[in-house]
């Protein structure tokens, strides 16, 4: 039996499937998981930008990674200070936790 192709009209453009993973990713205000890292690069600089990357937003909880669990025990502590110079950062979110979690820098 001879297989039938079918027609390209059929297939999603991998561009497409990777805009929907990343809008998948994004918080339910509109800015998105990128628009984040670049307000937490802004704002807080290294060495904490070195050593951590946001990684997802759920709602209001934003998820990051971090290079060690030395870091992510000190990110702990400065958890609230992180939190309020973020927000200051952001013009129409509001991030109301943050988990560290060490992972994939």
């Amino acid at each position: 039996m001879e297989k039938k192709r079918l027609p390209n009209k059929t297939f999603t453009p991998i561009g497409r499937v990777l805009e929907s993973i990343l809008e998948q990713s994004r918080s339910n205000s509109g800015g998105g998981i990128m628009h984040l890292a670049h307000v937490w690069e802004k704002v807080l600089g290294p060495p904490i930008t070195d050593n951590t990357k946001p990684f997802a937003v759920k709602g209001s909880l934003l998820l990051v990674h971090v290079s060690g669990s030395a870091w992510l025990h000190q990110l702990q502590f400065l958890k609230a200070d992180l939190l309020e110079k973020l927000n200051q950062g952001l013009k129409n979110e509001r991030i109301e936790d943050i988990r560290f979690k060490v992972g994939p820098m």
